[in-house]
């Protein structure tokens, strides 16, 4: 089981091309193309990294086990810029 959220003060808007999020205490954006975005919001919705690889791979046609490496790199990068937060399995 997975607790993440996101950081307090981070906010969500998606786009046409995936979505932003902004960290409104430094004033930073950072881009999420759509499958980062995806990731994004099934991970704050109390998913696990394994579900949400098993749940988008097929949607993305891509293998679930591929996908979990990049749902793993993506939640250690947004946990390391301090935009998402919580405790989850670790590469």
């Amino acid at each position: 089981m997975t607790s993440l959220s996101p950081a307090p003060g981070v906010r969500y808007a998606g786009t046409e091309d995936g979505a932003v999020l902004l960290d409104l205490s430094s004033g930073r954006f950072f881009g999420l193309n759509p499958t980062a975005a995806a990731i994004w919001r099934s991970l704050c919705q109390g998913r696990s990294p394994e579900d949400t690889a098993t749940r988008l791979a097929e949607d993305l046609g891509v293998p679930a086990r591929r996908l979990l490496q990049d749902v793993r790199s993506l939640t250690e990068e947004l946990r390391g810029r301090g935009l998402l937060r919580g405790e989850g399995p670790t590469p």
